[in-house]
């Protein structure tokens, strides 16, 4: 019930759509899906918002516009929200990049890592997720970008240097931007590891990104993993599932030994891999041939 002193705090579903820039239906679907954002009944029986949804909306949009659920935004405290947009810088420069193509951002990348340039580089980088958000990101820029470094360290275009400067701004980049993420309104957590031995680690921070665009919350604990970490993070944290990353230069029989072992411990968790293409097929554990794959296999967790 209102008053008519109080009813000017209030406006219509078109009145908050075109304030917050968030379509009528996109708002009536939220509300139905995750029951926000909620309505009050005028003593007229006329639904209306509260203006203060408004600024909300706005901010819950930017993020969905940058690649993440709906589902996940909607539950967030405000902090949380204003912490999100500070350390992924929505606000970055974005005007001046608005219809660059795939293929000429990621030679932007590859001349900056030619010039082992980190602080434009990063800038560069937070522009572009700011501009098509992480999922884009990751399968437009990072994956065409570091197949291209690969090619040019093949044709001795690139040192190793080079190589390794593109990996740990890519690695150090990633987490920055998926870290925040994790919130207690993730439902259920997975762990991301590599096998004791294997060092390299950015194929889980890809794997990390597209974890928290399915509401899934990551447990990483990167490279170099014994493997009685794994079963006690998986355990404590009462995983959904347990994800190792293999180098392609992995020991296909040492790393089998080493899954079916960590399968044997696991109780009741999933446990899947990816990688290492010539790990003999293992009953009960998952092999996961790409990141789209990995994304497409998040759903079912």
């Amino acid at each position: 019930m209102t008053t008519n002193e109080n009813k000017s705090k209030y406006i219509s579903i078109g009145g908050l759509a075109a304030g917050s820039g968030v379509p009528v239906e996109t708002i009536r679907n939220w509300e139905l899906r995750y029951g926000f954002p909620a309505p009050i009944r005028l003593d007229s029986g006329h639904r209306r918002y509260d203006m203060n949804l408004i600024t909300r909306l706005r901010k819950i949009k930017l993020l969905v516009d940058a690649g993440y659920k709906p589902s996940f935004a909607v539950n967030l405290e405000e902090s949380e929200i204003d912490q999100l947009l500070v350390s992924v810088s929505l606000a970055g420069d974005t005007h001046d990049a608005e219809s660059e193509d795939a293929q000429t951002t990621v030679r932007r990348w590859l001349m900056l890592t030619e010039s082992m340039n980190t602080v434009e580089l990063n800038r560069v980088m937070a522009r572009d997720w700011n501009r098509i958000g992480a999922r884009r990101f990751i399968f437009e820029l990072t994956l065409p970008f570091l197949r291209d470094v690969g090619n040019r360290w093949e044709s001795r275009t690139f040192s190793v240097a080079h190589e390794h400067f593109a990996s740990e701004v890519l690695q150090a980049f990633l987490a920055s931007r998926w870290r925040p993420l994790v919130s207690s309104n993730h439902k259920k957590k997975l762990i991301l590891a590599n096998q004791e031995g294997d060092l390299h680690s950015l194929g889980l921070q890809m794997a990390a990104v597209l974890t928290t665009l399915h509401n899934v919350e990551p447990v990483f604990l990167g490279p170099n993993t014994p493997l009685q970490d794994i079963i006690v993070a998986a355990n404590e944290q009462k995983a959904a599932a347990v994800v190792i990353g293999l180098s392609s230069v992995s020991d296909p029989e040492s790393s089998a030994r080493f899954l079916s072992r960590l399968h044997q411990s696991l109780l009741g968790v999933r446990l899947a891999f990816g990688g290492n293409d010539r790990i003999p097929g293992m009953s009960n554990v998952e092999y996961i041939a790409s990141l789209e794959d990995f994304d497409t296999w998040c759903r079912s967790i």
